[in-house]
C-alpha cells in the first residue's frame, strides 16, 4: 500500500524519527514508525488485519483504526486502488492512545 497523510501535520510527524520519538518516547516512537511501515507493506485489508493492533472502523466516522502498543491510535482511510492495483492509504491522524485502553 501507499501512505499519504491527510494533513502537513501529520506528514511532519509520521515522517520524522525525531518527532515520533519526541511524542512517544524511543520505545513508544519506534513502534508507531514500524506500524506505518507493517501498513504500508501490506498487500491488502486481510493481511492488516494479521497485525496485531486491533484493527477495527471507528464507529463515530468509519475509518479504519489500529492500536499501536497502548501508546498510540492510527486512523486511516483506504481508497479502492489505483489503476496499478496499489492501494492507498491516508493516514489521518495519529493520536495518543487513552489512558486505560489497551488493545492487543
Amino acid at each position: 500500500m501507499e501512505i499519504w497523510f491527510g494533513d502537513d501535520e501529520t506528514a511532519d510527524l509520521c515522517s520524522r524519527a525525531a518527532r515520533l520519538t519526541a511524542r512517544w518516547g524511543s520505545t513508544g516512537g519506534m513502534a508507531v514508525g514500524r506500524k506505518l511501515i507493517q501498513i504500508e507493506a501490506a498487500p491488502t485489508v486481510e493481511a492488516l488485519q494479521s497485525l496485531p493492533g486491533d484493527l477495527r472502523r471507528d464507529p463515530a466516522d468509519g475509518v479504519w483504526m489500529i492500536s499501536v502498543g497502548g501508546v498510540a491510535i492510527i486512523k486511516f482511510e483506504i481508497n479502492n486502488g489505483t489503476a496499478d492495483g496499489t492501494h492507498v492509504v491516508r493516514v489521518l491522524s495519529v493520536t495518543d492512545q487513552p489512558a486505560g485502553r489497551t488493545r492487543r
